[in-house]
């Protein structure tokens, strides 16, 4: 050839541990092995595969490194669990290194949230609705609880801002869960996880005002999304995640994952 041949791709060559690997990743990802089940032994891998042990043993590290499995000496190699804390961990180390700020996830959420619910709007069965709105009453008994409870407190205990985060985390899951979309499922976690509570320092904040105003909040959510019309449940959203100008200030100047006290007057 007169001419250096260029071509489009490579030749990838897989060694017997790399094929080994992906089969065996293939049948986590249909299926074949649930979470938590664990996967033959490596002699009975081996007999399978027709390679060594050795061979296996590399397979099984490979694995363990993508997070598929995880291996317990002694005892085997069992098929982990949902990726999306890990990865949510992840994502909010890789945040901060990128100096992210709270607003950029308050942000990220005002563009997204409309589309999640009117997705359910859209998606949702009466059942998956009717579970929504026990799911909110169960997050604002919560909250009634908390504040109630610390009615002569300035600032709740870590223990309660804690079980307030978690139990609003439960909320949200199953309304990405109503989308019906499984990208949206998958990445509710993570980015559920890069949410702190927010500490609004109003002098005029009582308990009972702080619960009436979440109160309305979930209310009005959830039946914008009982509505069954996506365009009035996206605009029901967008209306209701404006924020005052102190709340984005302050949020600009909180690092992401941490919580910022917004200092405002209404």
């Amino acid at each position: 050839m007169s001419q250096k041949q260029r071509f489009p791709k490579t030749v990838i060559k897989q060694t017997l541990a790399d094929q080994v690997a992906n089969s065996l990743k293939e049948s986590i990802l249909e299926g074949e092995w649930e979470p938590g089940d664990a996967l033959p032994t490596e002699p009975e891998l081996s007999e399978v595969f027709g390679v060594s042990r050795a061979v296996v043993r590399d397979a099984t590290r490979m694995l363990a490194a993508r997070g598929l499995v995880e291996v317990h000496h002694g005892k085997g190699v069992f098929v982990t669990e949902s990726q999306t804390e890990a990865f949510g961990d992840a994502l909010l180390l890789a945040l901060r290194r990128e100096g992210a700020s709270v607003w950029d996830v308050e942000h990220f959420e005002q563009i997204i949230y409309p589309e999640v619910f009117a997705l359910v709007a859209s998606e949702a069965t009466d059942a998956e609705l009717e579970d929504l709105r026990t799911a909110a009453e169960d997050y604002l008994s919560t909250v009634r609880v908390i504040h109630e409870a610390n009615v002569v407190d300035d600032e709740l205990p870590p223990e309660e801002l804690e079980r307030l985060l978690q139990s609003y985390q439960q909320l949200m899951q199953r309304i990405f869960a109503a989308t019906h979309n499984h990208v949206l499922q998958l990445l509710a976690g993570p980015l559920l996880r890069l949410r702190n509570v927010r500490s609004w320092q109003d002098d005029e904040a009582t308990p009972e005002n702080v619960i009436e105003k979440e109160e309305g909040y979930i209310h009005i959510a959830i039946e914008a999304m009982s509505s069954r019309d996506p365009e009035q449940a996206r605009q029901t959203m967008i209306n209701l995640m404006q924020l005052p100008k102190e709340a984005e200030e302050a949020m600009r100047k909180t690092p992401v994952g941490e919580i910022p006290e917004i200092h405002f007057k209404p």
